[in-house]
């Protein structure tokens, strides 16, 4: 069996796949905010009792939102409990087997190359839309990825100043990264949510947001078009330099079916004259792709992914 695990701020997912990728089972848990030694042990006890159920030594892939630094450790600051950490080895010496890390956008571009939406391409680009930006490549199969773990970083791209020169009143918004101006700042949940406050003086949730856009109001449609701009921009950008022959998103936003029917009309402006965007697809497996593409780094641990 194959044991999958989801990290992310809020919560831990843990799944179980067969060796047909079926999921067989899966579990919740709240992530301990700071206690790192309570962590591993939840991690471990839920492994120890799906080998028990299954009566086997599962193999065990983990996705996480952030990279690595030199030293090996977790750079993953929207997951305190883990930054800073060596949970690959800390996981190995704790359960006496091999541990497949990688980063959750790796995680869900892997699982959505495997019977999903970019199944069978050459080149395909991955993106997340959650509480930040998340970005991976995959080609012929592999996830094209640094020692750091760090390629696909795209959520900290700077936008584009033909964006600026288009909407001059928009903001550089601060980014975590210590950067200003990431795309990220702009396309993720909580840059919605900013924009909405640009554009109102007041912010709302990104759920909200899109509520009142579906609802008409002014502010929210001035919002979301503005957003969608943003997002057709760096997309654009993307598909100039990487010419990805099929664009998968996912995160929240990217399972919403309007999202695709706003930005496939604002994708021409911002590619080279004559250039046909590339074709962007909702995930196949929502918001099961992550812990299914960690399941798939422990099966598939003899190819160098990343």
């Amino acid at each position: 069996m194959y044991y999958g695990f989801d990290i992310g701020g809020s919560k831990v997912v843990f799944a179980v796949f067969d060796e047909s990728l079926n999921e067989r089972e899966r579990a919740l848990h709240p992530t301990p905010h700071q206690d790192y030694p309570a962590f591993l042990r939840l991690l471990s006890s839920l492994v120890s009792a799906a080998d028990s159920r299954w009566q086997g030594v599962g193999s065990v892939g983990v996705g996480f939102p952030g990279i690595l630094d030199g030293e090996g450790r977790l750079l993953a600051p929207n997951v305190p409990v883990i930054h800073g950490r060596d949970l690959g080895g800390d996981l190995q010496r704790l359960l006496g087997r091999p541990v497949q890390a990688d980063n959750d956008a790796n995680c869900f571009l892997l699982s959505e190359y495997h019977q999903g939406a970019v199944a069978g391409t050459e080149l395909a680009l991955g993106l997340t839309l959650g509480t930040g930006v998340g970005g991976a490549l995959i080609h012929r199969g592999r996830l094209v990825n640094s020692r750091r773990g760090g390629s696909g970083e795209f959520g900290h791209g700077g936008i584009p100043a033909t964006l600026l020169r288009r909407h001059p009143e928009l903001p550089l918004f601060a980014c975590g990264c210590g950067l200003q101006g990431c795309l990220e700042t702009y396309v993720s949940g909580t840059g919605l949510s900013r924009l909405y406050g640009h554009c109102s003086g007041r912010e709302l949730p990104g759920k909200a947001v899109i509520e009142a856009w579906r609802q008409g109001e002014a502010t929210a449609r001035r919002c979301v078009s503005l957003y969608l701009d943003i997002l057709a921009a760096g997309l654009g950008i993307l598909m100039t330099q990487l010419d990805p022959d099929a664009v998968v998103i996912g995160g929240g936003l990217g399972e919403s079916s309007w999202l695709y029917r706003e930005l496939g009309p604002r994708l021409p402006a911002w590619l080279m004259a004559g250039v046909k965007p590339a074709p962007v697809r909702p995930p196949a497996f929502g918001g099961a792709g992550g812990v299914r593409g960690a399941a798939l780094l422990a099966r598939h641990v003899a190819l160098p992914f990343s």
